[in-house]
């Protein structure tokens, strides 16, 4: 865990200096250079399985930092940022569930177009790919009216590190953001992948 926030560290302080932080009073001055922003919002996180039936989708939340920086004057832009993301499942048979709470520390690297409609709004695609760690989180067990649980660094075998693609859409308002991302995970956590929806409201500084 400890390699992985220094890499995570490393990693963002990598892209913030390399992203030349330029402050700005006046969106129609940010809207030509780099937009930092922070967010916060909810997912509907879940997990695919090979070979049955997945189990069900749980609501979390997302909460971090990011930035977008142009690539030319001709709308392309590259983005990054760190998060903390509240993912997992939960399965139900009978009297019996088991579900899953991770909290991971994310960063993601997309690259995407933004088109001005005018001074104020703008929307923009972008396409691109995440890793993540569980920092920390539980596994749940409630049977017959009886509830266990275990921390995910106590559970043998768990594997807490993911990675994988996600696209997303956002509309902008001056300075507000909104924004939809989805996640797709190409590395198995414990024969499973994730996948996500994940909704946030930003807003520039």
């Amino acid at each position: 865990m400890k390699k992985f926030l220094f890499f995570a560290l490393a990693a963002f302080m990598t892209a913030t200096v390399s992203a030349q932080v330029v402050t700005s009073t006046s969106f129609k001055k940010a809207k030509s250079g780099i937009v930092w922003y922070i967010k916060a919002g909810a997912n509907i996180a879940n997990v695919s399985v090979d070979g049955g039936d997945g189990p069900d989708a749980i609501f979390g939340y997302n909460v971090g930092i990011a930035f977008d920086r142009p690539i030319g004057s001709n709308g392309m832009f590259w983005n990054s940022g760190l998060q903390l993301a509240t993912k997992g499942w939960k399965y139900s048979y009978d009297d019996e569930e088991i579900k899953l709470n991770a909290n991971k520390l994310e960063i993601p690297l997309t690259f995407g177009y933004k088109y001005r409609i005018n001074d104020d709004i703008a929307i923009d695609a972008r396409i691109g790919g995440f890793v993540n760690y569980d920092v920390f989180g539980k596994m749940k067990l409630k049977e017959d009216g009886d509830e266990e649980s275990a921390n995910l660094g106590d559970l043998d075998d768990y594997d807490r590190f993911s990675a994988g693609i996600q696209f997303g859409v956002g509309v902008w308002y001056q300075k507000l953001n909104f924004n939809i991302t989805y996640q797709n995970g190409l590395i198995k956590q414990n024969e499973a992948k994730e996948k996500n929806w994940m909704i946030s409201l930003g807003y520039a500084f």
